[in-house]
């Protein structure tokens, strides 16, 4: 059965704040119980206590990937994190395909990036049935244009429910809608901002005439 990863931020050597790796717990435990059918699943910060952070990552950001699958965690990896630079991305229609949870092999998805890369761009903005959902990395938002205030809305059916969109929607900072490819278009949008578990919100923020169709 295939595997699945969690990925979690470590800045200057230490963990996310409790609510963060209470969502990265939370997605293990509806990862374990949906896909592999297991109702005990340890604690994950009982488990990271096992693997501490090695001693040349303690200072900056880096990432720590947990493997697991029905037989439990396999692996424990650490490694240093570099943000990526995305100055344009190419919107692309995709078919469906289960990115449900999160996999370990995402073939599917680097296709899609190489292919984005290979035309000049820094990735894709995946669409299904004419409605945004990723990049092949990244949950998204959309701002507001016009707005009097600062509105954000990310696209309701992500590929991937992430931990960081969850925090931000718990928080009002997002705001979950159907965002279809003619709303880009029409120019209801001035901004995308992209973000995960390793992105915070606000750092990889383009314009939105910046997405080419």
């Amino acid at each position: 059965m295939c595997l699945c990863v969690e990925t979690i931020r470590i800045a200057d050597g230490c963990w996310p704040e409790a609510e963060i790796l209470h969502l990265h717990q939370e997605r293990v435990e509806r990862t374990c119980r949906e896909l592999y059918g297991i109702a005990a699943v340890p604690e994950l910060a009982a488990i990271l206590r096992g693997y501490p952070v090695p001693g040349d990552l303690h200072e900056g950001v880096a990432k720590c990937r947990v493997v697991y699958g029905a037989k439990g965690v396999e692996a424990v990896e650490y490694g240093r994190y570099t943000p990526p630079r995305i100055g344009s991305l190419l919107a692309a229609e995709v078919e469906s395909f289960d990115y449900g949870y999160k996999y370990a092999d995402r073939r599917e998805l680097t296709v899609w990036h190489e292919r984005a890369l290979a035309k000049g761009y820094g990735d894709a903005l995946l669409l299904r049935d004419g409605r945004v959902t990723d990049t092949t990395f990244c949950n998204v938002a959309f701002r507001v244009a016009g707005g009097s205030r600062e509105l954000w809305h990310t696209p309701a059916s992500p590929l991937l429910h992430g931990t960081m969109r969850e925090w931000l929607i718990k928080r009002g900072m997002i705001v979950p809608r159907e965002i279809r490819l003619e709303n880009l278009h029409e120019g209801h949008y001035s901004h995308i901002a992209l973000f995960n578990a390793m992105n915070d919100f606000g750092t990889l923020l383009l314009p939105s005439n910046r997405i080419d169709y």
